[in-house]
């Protein structure tokens, strides 16, 4: 990510810094213009200047302002997905927390509540992060480019992509949001559709553009997610008919806006993201603070088809689909890299590090070898894009009357394939609340109401027990492996499959 000078410090007119109008959006967002002056993106910085007399008018008068203000939302586009990507993972079955540096409660669903989802950080602040990408964007929108005549189609189609995402990700993610000072929050499926309507608005902006394709992705996991099949799959096929390859990063960098994932996964040296040992293949996928994370790649518009098709009773082309994705996945580029992470619970007992343990999913499944790899101090083998231990002939080879088990094959392939990508956790059907500052700064809001309570559907098991498994360590007190066969103590893929779980039901 580029860096860009300091030059404009902007406070609207008749706003001071850290207010905000109707138009920009609610909980009095802090300094929405100050955040593109922070990380790697330095050119906007009220802070910075003393007695600052320019205004939005002056802004919109400014030469190319529209271009001159970007860097900055795709900076905080960055730390939106960077930030999503975390808290999504570890309240998820994918991760569990073992050290300091993010909060135990993450790992009980039931016990998150507004008060604990209140940061603002890069790292862990996913409502916080997504509401700035939001109100940035409306003020660009609303407010610069309307006068500004340098403003390309294309600038304008990236604007709404980023607007759409943080629309789409917040209803992914949250149980409700408000989108104006003092407003009502709305319910996830509303925000949903207002993203599904700014992504039709950027693909009519620039419809071949370099935000094309990432809009159309997201308009087929959009549709998805609020149980359109029809629009779903022909946003997806339309995607794959002209790239049945196409992968769509959020780019970080080494010193500024960084891949905070990884700071978790490698960098720390407590490594507080830990895999659920069936996912240990898996991981880190990101091994440098400027790894790009994907947003939209080939792989996720095969599993919506393959999703589709089963809801629509149709397993014989959904099985060919998750076929498909799967192909997609294992024909990703495999990269090489030595992990010091030593797999070490909370008590620093020794998680599963051997490729010689088997893991199976639950007590009713098969034991399965090949999950866990090496560590620490050895070289693994992984994919950054997508990974999976599933095989295409396998798929291939379920009957179609095993309705179960097809399903049960493509929600793991949907947990493996799209891997510390924040999606895990809207699979599950849980949802976050909002964070307790936008309900104090909201009097209109009060604890309860839409949106400030988080949803965790009945089937998914109580506190910490999706991240566990037995036997905790099995190594002794001296690092000697005790036993190589280890279960988890629940298989959500196989809970999700018998609860018919599926937004197209």
């Amino acid at each position: 990510m580029s860096r860009h000078p300091k030059g404009i410090a902007v406070r609207r007119r008749g706003v001071a810094p850290g207010g905000r109008q109707s138009r920009g959006g609610p909980l009095a967002l802090a300094l929405v213009l100050s955040l593109l002056a922070s990380s790697a993106c330095e050119f906007l910085d009220p802070t910075q200047v003393e007695n600052p007399r320019t205004t939005s008018d002056d802004l919109a008068d400014a030469r190319e302002p529209t271009a001159a203000l970007l860097p900055g939302l795709r900076a905080q586009f960055a730390r939106a997905i960077g930030s999503n990507v975390v808290i999504a993972e570890v309240v998820s079955d994918n991760y569990s927390i073992h050290g300091t540096g993010l909060a135990g409660q993450y790992d009980d669903p039931g016990s998150l509540q507004p008060s604990i989802m209140n940061s603002t950080s890069a790292a862990t602040g996913s409502y916080w992060n997504l509401q700035e990408l939001r109100a940035l964007a409306d003020f660009v929108l609303n407010e610069i480019v309307p006068a500004d005549a340098s403003a390309t189609a294309v600038q304008r189609a990236e604007l709404l992509y980023y607007r759409g995402m943080a629309l789409l990700i917040m209803g992914e993610n949250h149980a409700g949001a408000p989108l104006e000072l003092n407003g009502s929050p709305l319910p996830w499926e509303q925000l949903v559709e207002r993203g599904i309507s700014d992504l039709h608005g950027s693909i009519g902006a620039a419809a071949t553009g370099p935000f094309a394709t990432a809009a159309g992705a997201a308009l087929a996991r959009a549709h998805r997610l609020v149980g359109n099949a029809s629009a779903a799959t022909a946003a997806a096929e339309q995607l794959l008919s002209s790239d049945p390859n196409f992968l769509f990063r959020v780019e970080f960098d080494e010193s500024g806006v960084i891949n905070q994932p990884y700071i978790f996964l490698v960098e720390r040296a407590l490594k507080e993201m830990q895999p659920l040992p069936r996912l240990d293949f898996l991981d880190p996928k990101y091994t440098s603070r400027a790894a790009g994370i994907p947003v939209a790649k080939a792989e996720e518009m095969q599993l919506i088809l393959a999703e589709a098709a089963f809801a629509g009773g149709n397993f014989q082309a959904g099985r060919g689909h998750l076929a498909d994705a799967i192909r997609t996945a294992q024909a990703r580029p495999l990269l090489t890299f030595t992990d010091t992470d030593q797999r070490l619970n909370s008590d620093l007992t020794i998680r599963p590090r051997s490729s010689t343990i088997e893991v199976r999913a639950d007590a009713e499944s098969p034991w399965r070898g090949g999950l866990i790899l090496d560590r620490p101090n050895r070289p693994i083998e992984f994919s950054a894009i997508s990974g999976t231990s599933l095989n295409p002939d396998s798929i291939g080879a379920i009957p179609l009357g095993e309705t179960e088990a097809l399903w049960h094959a493509l929600h793991l392939a949907r947990q493996e394939i799209l891997m510390l990508e924040g999606r895990r956790m809207s699979d599950l059907g849980i949802r976050l609340p909002m964070m307790l500052r936008e309900i104090d700064a909201n009097p209109n809001l009060s604890e309860g109401d839409v949106g400030t309570v988080v949803i965790v559907p009945s089937y998914i098991p109580p506190q910490n027990r999706m991240d566990l498994f037995s036997p905790a360590s099995p190594y002794d007190a001296g690092g000697v492996l005790q036993t190589t066969q280890v279960t988890i103590l629940h298989d959500l893929n196989r809970v999700l499959a018998r609860n018919r779980v599926t937004p197209f039901d």
